[in-house]
């Protein structure tokens, strides 16, 4: 067993499981024995169930699954292309835009947006100081650099709803991380 779902053993179960901390919570209602490391490929594997095949995920979800992020966000946002079909009970907020031509495939099928377009669709679409700690920590470790960011906000249309926002957002970020 590399996952545990509450599904498999019924929420009490589960929710006592990890009380006890016999599981480590790998993400909403999923879990991993202590014994088993984290790693990206098993955060994707525990994410894939939740985010509809035909979307990428995107956001701090995604930075969660680079193994970016410590913990996995409340909140999941993915992106498909425009008219996407949009599931009744949907766990992740669906979107449109150019991140759904971006996504890469990854471990249980899970399509996944690049860091750095992560890191622009969470200043994009998430609540702004969950999305300001994930891109300033991404940047402060080094693992992204302020010309990423710009490059990854090149794919947008200028004319574009909330572009003006997204673009100062991504200048005051790189600009604080080029300060010493």
């Amino acid at each position: 067993m590399i996952l545990l779902r509450a599904a498999d053993v019924g929420r009490p179960a589960f929710a006592r499981l990890a009380r006890q901390r016999i599981v480590a919570p790998h993400g909403p209602g999923v879990a991993r024995p202590l014994d088993v490391p984290d790693s990206p490929g098993l955060r994707a594997l525990a994410a894939s169930p939740r985010v509809p095949a035909h979307v990428v995920l995107t956001g701090t979800a995604a930075l969660w699954v680079h193994g970016w992020v410590d913990d996995a966000p409340v909140a999941w946002h993915a992106v498909g292309h425009r008219g996407l079909y949009r599931p009744p009970h949907a766990e992740v907020a669906l979107h449109s835009g150019v991140t759904a031509r971006m996504g890469v495939r990854v471990e249980g099928g899970l399509m996944l947006a690049p860091p750095a377009r992560a890191c622009v669709d969470a200043l994009r679409w998430e609540e702004p100081a969950v999305a300001l700690a994930a891109v300033c920590g991404a940047l402060a470790a080094g693992r992204i650099g302020p010309p990423d960011l710009e490059a990854a906000l090149a794919h947008d249309a200028i004319t574009g709803g909330g572009y003006a926002r997204l673009a100062s957002l991504v200048d005051e970020v790189s600009r604080a991380a080029s300060r010493p």
